[in-house]
C-alpha cells in the first residue's frame, strides 16, 4: 500500500539488506551442519541455528512477496519509481526494521500489526471427488498359477506364492 512515499524503493533497499543477512545465516547455518556431523557441536545449539537460519529464510521470503506485490501495483498504476519529491528515484535513509529484527520482534510475532482476513468459508467452494477406477495392466511376460491364480512369471515352473508345480 502505497501512501505517496516510494514503498517500493524502501523495500528493496530492505530486500538487498536481507538477502546478505540470510546469506549469512546460510554460512553459519552451514557451518553448523558441518560441526554437528563431527560432533563438535550439540544438538541444542545446531537446533538453534536450524532455527535462526528458518527465521531469516522466512523473513527474506515474506519482504519478496510484498516486493512482487509492490511492482504489480505500479506496474498496474502506470507510474515509475520515484521519490516522494517526484524527482528521480534515490537511496532511502536507513530505517529502523531493516534485517530479521525488523520482521520478527522479541516477542515472536512477524511483521507490523496488520489486520488481514480469510474469505468466509461461505464463499469458497467445496472440492468435490468422484471416484475412479483404475485398472493396472499385467506385466508382459506373466502368467497366472494354476493353483492359486497369483501372478508369476511366464516362465516360472513353480508359483511362488503356493510352491505348487506349473
Amino acid at each position: 500500500m502505497s501512501f505517496g512515499v516510494d514503498t517500493l524503493g524502501g523495500l528493496s533497499e530492505k530486500l538487498k539488506t536481507l538477502v546478505n543477512d540470510t546469506q549469512g545465516q546460510y554460512e553459519s547455518f552451514f557451518d553448523a551442519t558441518q560441526l554437528y556431523k563431527q560432533g563438535k557441536m550439540n544438538e541444542k545449539e545446531y537446533f538453534a541455528r536450524i532455527g535462526d537460519y528458518l527465521v531469516a529464510t522466512s523473513a527474506l521470503n515474506f519482504l519478496a512477496v510484498r516486493v512482487i506485490f509492490e511492482i504489480k501495483g505500479a506496474m498496474e498504476k502506470g507510474t515509475s519509481i520515484k521519490s516522494p519529491t517526484g524527482g528521480p528515484a534515490t537511496p532511502p535513509p536507513p530505517q529502523a526494521g531493516f534485517g530479521i529484527g525488523g520482521f520478527v520482534n522479541a516477542g515472536g510475532t512477524a511483521g507490523p500489526s496488520a489486520q488481514y482476513s480469510m474469505p468466509s468459508p461461505s464463499m469458497q467452494e467445496e472440492p468435490t471427488f468422484k471416484p475412479v477406477d483404475i485398472e493396472i495392466p499385467k506385466p508382459s511376460g506373466m502368467k497366472n498359477c494354476i493353483i492359486c491364480g497369483s501372478s508369476i512369471p511366464q516362465k516360472a515352473k513353480f508359483c511362488s506364492k503356493c510352491g505348487k508345480s506349473q
